[in-house]
């Protein structure tokens, strides 16, 4: 009798061991590998790497030795004209420009991953993407005529400048190119986060800039 019960007594040490390991592996060793996979991931897919917290723990502090990760560059080409009329004199200034626009995250702004540890998800919250730069790369002149008295200065074609460069800007902005830019880190960490076993859900602030 005994012996059965000491055979029953290991037993269930035996039993309560493996429910002790089962556990560590599923709440302990299995979040937090996933948190070191998936920011070295995100490290080597972007030359960053956001905050990572394990039920509010946070296991990772951000790294960013950059300050702006861009996803999407997209070329433009931007043409603007104006005339001025003074007692019947007109002057006319016209410019074509091409522009390149990146689009991406400001990391000065918390871009940070939840870790659910049952059932095992992802929560990105991510800051909301932004036009980064506009870079001019050329202009041309396409008129640039004064009238017989009303003659076009010098700050009237840095005018000029500054109103394609602000024209680019609205065409960036309503181009799509930050609707691509969060569908491309989207997609991106998607594959980091599902190929180490979890899935992912993003969140964004509810007011985009």
């Amino acid at each position: 009798m005994i012996a059965k019960y000491s055979k029953l007594i290991i037993a269930a040490g035996i039993a309560s061991l493996f429910a002790a390991i089962a556990l560590y592996i599923v709440f302990v060793k299995i979040p937090t590998d996933l948190a070191t996979n998936i920011s070295q991931g995100i490290k080597e897919a972007f030359n960053f790497m956001p905050q990572v917290r394990v039920e509010e723990t946070v296991v990772i502090e951000q790294s960013t030795p950059i300050f702006e990760v861009a996803t999407v560059a997209r070329d433009l080409a931007v043409e603007y004209s104006w005339s001025h009329q003074w007692l019947g004199s007109t002057k006319t200034i016209a410019l074509r420009g091409t522009f390149t626009a990146k689009a991406g995250f400001d990391l000065k702004e918390p871009f940070t991953l939840d870790i659910q540890k049952y059932p095992l998800k992802v929560y990105a919250n991510m800051p909301a993407p932004k036009i980064l730069s506009i870079q001019m790369n050329s202009y041309k002149v396409l008129q640039d005529e004064s009238g017989w008295w009303n003659r076009i200065s010098d700050s009237d074609r840095e005018s000029a400048v500054q109103a394609l460069q602000q024209i680019a800007r609205e065409k960036a902005q309503n181009s799509g190119i930050l609707a691509e830019a969060r569908s491309t880190i989207e997609q991106r960490i998607k594959e980091i986060v599902e190929r180490n076993g979890a899935m992912v859900e993003f969140k964004y602030p509810c007011q985009e800039k």
